[in-house]
């Protein structure tokens, strides 16, 4: 290449682009632009639609994105939502049992109560009990009657400490509480059994019992009062000299209580034996 040579297309090709500028803003060259244009219109078409999918197809995955956080943000909100509801239930079932229970304490003026929280609940084939949170600091002492709203006897308090007692259950096989049938008003006693029913003992065979009549306790002894709720006849058994014997359904289910009353005071107690 000869000196200079290269110096010598630069002004060429400078030279060239300002007579094209001068002859473009002249409108000299609008002929041979739409002939060039012609063929680059399908192209610039086909870059443009590819930039508007790209851009669209951007912002689909952005909007993809917000909405996955929108439906976990839902979701978490629904979870918290059910929780609180049944934490609500919860609450709302345990104030209908308080309420069944301060209502028995206003429709029983004459007797005295110790409110208790069900902390524990005791089971085998020897022992059920029900464990409180009160004991003889409350004056809680063995022997004395537990029961629920309506006026359900639940059990006897088996053992008292300071501050806790344990309730010797009625479907305890060591458990024994004399009964009156309301409807023939017979009476018996009434005893536990392992498979959660009662057994309704010691009937006079001349008395009859009736399927689902109402048993309550008779209050013979003094240490239980009379007419406290304590199930109904589930089962007639078949007569065994010399006594009549029923399968009783009890009117509770103890493993769903939360809160029950200790009987501290009634007309004609006898004040159960301090140990």
């Amino acid at each position: 290449m000869r000196p200079g040579g290269r110096g010598g297309s630069l002004w060429l090709v400078l030279g060239l682009t300002i007579a094209l500028l001068f002859l473009h803003e002249l409108g000299w060259l609008q002929p041979l632009e739409a002939i060039l244009t012609v063929p680059l219109t399908p192209i610039q078409r086909l870059v443009a639609d590819l930039g508007r999918r790209a851009v669209e197809g951007i912002e689909f995955l952005r909007e993809v994105r917000d909405l996955q956080g929108e439906v976990q943000r839902l979701r978490a909100q629904v979870e918290a939502l059910e929780t609180e509801n049944l934490r609500l239930q919860e609450l709302a079932a345990e104030n209908a049992e308080l309420k069944g229970l301060l209502g028995l304490v206003r429709e029983n003026p004459q007797r005295t109560f110790v409110a208790a929280r069900v902390i524990g609940y005791e089971t085998d084939p020897y022992l059920r009990a029900l464990i409180l949170d009160v004991g003889t600091r409350q004056g809680v002492r063995e022997g004395m009657p537990v029961v629920t709203r309506g006026a359900v006897l639940v059990g006897r308090i088996a053992a008292a400490e300071h501050t806790r007692s344990r309730v010797r259950l009625l479907t305890d096989a060591g458990s024994m509480v004399g009964a009156l049938l309301q409807g023939t008003r017979a009476m018996g006693v009434v005893v536990g059994r392992p498979d959660g029913f009662l057994l309704l003992d010691l009937v006079a065979p001349e008395e009859a019992i009736v399927p689902d009549d109402v048993v309550l306790t008779s209050g013979v002894g003094g240490q239980i009062p009379r007419a406290l709720v304590i199930g109904r006849v589930a089962q007639v058994l078949p007569v065994s000299e010399p006594f009549r014997q029923a399968l009783v359904r009890p009117a509770v289910d103890p493993r769903r209580l939360t809160a029950v009353l200790v009987l501290t005071g009634f007309p004609g107690m006898e004040t159960p034996e301090t140990p």
